[in-house]
């Protein structure tokens, strides 16, 4: 099996860096959008500095490029791996005065069977998208979740925004290790023609819903132009942070990889029988809003 994988990343309307960071194949970037081919083993990662931290951009993307160098197979031990990437990004921070950098980590691994598992620390997300459905696999590592998960509260919303959004794990940390949830995919990736997964920060998962990634994906666009739409879409939802999201889609054959990602061969307009998804077609977000609106 072979993957495309399209991600995108921007510092947003309000911040004046990016913390986040995502490993795309054998590469690393912390602004604007990637593609590439990969076939089995890989590992595709987004971080997400940790905010009020110190240099949380140079810690995401010293996360990544110690995650980049792993050889995974069957046979890696992943919560090993990571435990030394976070000592190793504390000894840099210790070494550099950089002290207590921190990032989450949530990253996509294939071993050489094609299976999948999701390793999160943190509060970035992974996202499966199949049979036309979007459920999260990863859980947030996150105060407000493990007051509920412990019975104190009944609801997260309960506590107050900031309280119930607070990491309380991450990579970095000189206050503790982080806590590594290996997750393994229960169904072989790509079974399903549309077995689709998305890695996302914060930024992205906080103001966009997983109705509206299912109405986006339903979408008669190419792959890129999907990821970019979404992207649109958390900034237009009001994101005032850092914005990453990867999409990666399992391909067969050279066929299936054109039609992921070719063009769309736009048809004579016929007012009459113009549809949503031709509105879409030049990625306005104002279109994406009206038709998520419509369809609500």
């Amino acid at each position: 099996m072979n993957y495309y994988i399209y991600g995108f990343t921007d510092k947003g309307n309000y911040r004046h860096h990016n913390e986040d960071a995502m490993l795309v194949g054998h590469n690393i970037i912390q602004n604007g959008g990637i593609e590439a081919t990969v076939s089995a083993p890989s590992l595709t990662a987004v971080c997400d500095g940790v905010g009020g931290e110190h240099k949380g951009e140079i810690a995401s993307r010293l996360c990544l490029q110690y995650l980049s160098t792993i050889k995974y197979s069957t046979a890696t031990d992943m919560s090993h791996e990571v435990l030394k990437i976070h000592n190793n990004i504390k000894k840099y921070g210790v070494d550099h005065n950089h002290v207590n950098m921190q990032t989450t980590l949530c990253c996509l691994a294939i071993d050489e069977n094609g299976s999948g598992m999701c390793v999160n620390v943190g509060d970035s997300r992974l996202y499966r998208y199949v049979n036309g459905k979007v459920r999260q696999i990863s859980t947030d590592q996150t105060y407000g979740r493990f007051m509920y998960e412990q019975g104190d509260i009944n609801d997260i919303d309960e506590l107050e925004p900031k309280m119930r959004s607070a990491i309380i794990s991450s990579m970095g940390s000189v206050m503790q290790e982080p806590k590594i949830d290996c997750i393994p995919f229960t169904t072989y990736f790509g079974k399903e023609d549309d077995d689709t997964v998305f890695l996302c920060s914060d930024g992205f998962s906080d103001f966009v819903s997983t109705d509206e990634i299912e109405i986006a994906m339903s979408l008669d666009l190419p792959f890129k132009d999907k990821i970019e739409a979404l992207c649109e879409l958390a900034l237009k939802n009001g994101s005032m942070d850092n914005i990453s999201i990867i999409g990666i889609k399992p391909y067969r054959s050279e066929e299936e990889l054109e039609k992921i990602t070719a063009p769309v061969v736009e048809e004579p307009f016929v007012p009459e029988i113009a549809t949503e998804e031709k509105d879409l077609a030049d990625k306005s977000i104002a279109d994406l809003e009206q038709l998520i609106n419509d369809l609500s």
